[in-house]
């Protein structure tokens, strides 16, 4: 199961990196820009905009929605709730632990894709 979820994990991670590696390129050869600054460039933005998701999924309140979709007597939906009516339930303890995590891992993917693109930055010296 851990070797498993292991696999799952690296493969998200490939193409993210990947991913954001070559469309980071591709968009620094158009803009005219050498491939490191583009790649740095590109993965602070993946960076910045995974870090801004821990705070969305992190500052979720203990309060959560239910939708159901229910049909009226002719087996159509009603015109007013596309969506389908909701109502508000507490978050059980397994989802907010959940969500916690998800947080957190995202926190730590941010802070990776931010140093990486510090890795690439030409403007940047380790040493």
């Amino acid at each position: 199961m851990l070797r498993g979820a292991l696999r799952r994990i690296a493969a998200i991670l490939a193409v993210l990196v990947g991913g954001t590696a070559a469309i980071s390129v591709a968009l620094g050869a158009l803009a005219g820009k050498s491939l490191l600054h583009s790649l740095a460039v590109g993965f602070y933005l993946a960076g910045a905009g995974t870090l801004f998701g821990s705070l969305a999924l992190g500052s979720r309140g203990p309060m959560r929605v239910d939708r159901s979709f229910d049909e009226d007597v002719l087996g159509e939906r009603h015109a007013l709730r596309p969506f389908g009516r909701r109502t508000l339930r507490k978050a059980t303890p397994e989802e907010r632990v959940e969500a916690r995590r998800a947080s957190l891992g995202l926190f730590v993917l941010g802070l990776a894709l931010i140093l990486l693109g510090t890795a690439f930055d030409p403007s940047r010296h380790a040493f």
